[in-house]
């Protein structure tokens, strides 16, 4: 993929892409205390990208293709359509989280690039990520192995 325009447009285009890649490839696995000091980081690094001021950035992407702007994840996020078929612990209600995550895991595996997925337990990792990889093996004929991992917590004494 080439970057067409002007000089000055293919640059900004860059440091705008190359913003959000640095922004989800190292900040999507902090926790929430930590993403709020790395959003002001980012936005300190990359003034030229001039990324949205509402939120953080992580509630962005950048539309390369059409509008080549910095875009809420909200414009993205299809409507939710119920399926009685589908059991209670596989249903994934799209939210701009869900989404967000949705999207880079699949970007990601598009490009077979491994992925790191963190999380508090019960925000729907797996789920997320059983949905991405059915979704895979309908388009691009591969077969996921799924298996199951459980959380674990465990009690110190001192």
């Amino acid at each position: 993929m080439g970057f067409k325009g002007t000089d000055d447009e293919k640059k900004k285009l860059f440091n705008c892409a190359y913003a959000w890649s640095y922004i989800w490839g190292m900040g999507a696995s902090l926790d929430e205390r930590s993403k709020e000091r790395f959003d002001d980081i980012a936005r300190e690094l990359f003034k030229g990208a001039q990324i949205p001021q509402g939120g953080s950035a992580f509630d962005y992407f950048y539309d390369m293709k059409k509008d080549k702007a910095f875009k809420p994840w909200s414009t993205k996020v299809p409507q939710f359509v119920y399926d009685r078929e589908v059991p209670y612990f596989e249903l994934l209600v799209p939210t701009n989280d869900s989404y967000r995550h949705s999207f880079c895991l699949e970007l990601l595996l598009s490009r077979e690039k491994p992925s790191f997925f963190t999380g508090l337990s019960g925000v729907g990792k797996s789920v997320i990520i059983q949905n991405s990889l059915q979704r895979f093996q309908e388009e691009k004929d591969i077969v996921p192995i799924f298996i199951n991992f459980s959380a674990q917590t465990s009690s110190m004494r001192t």
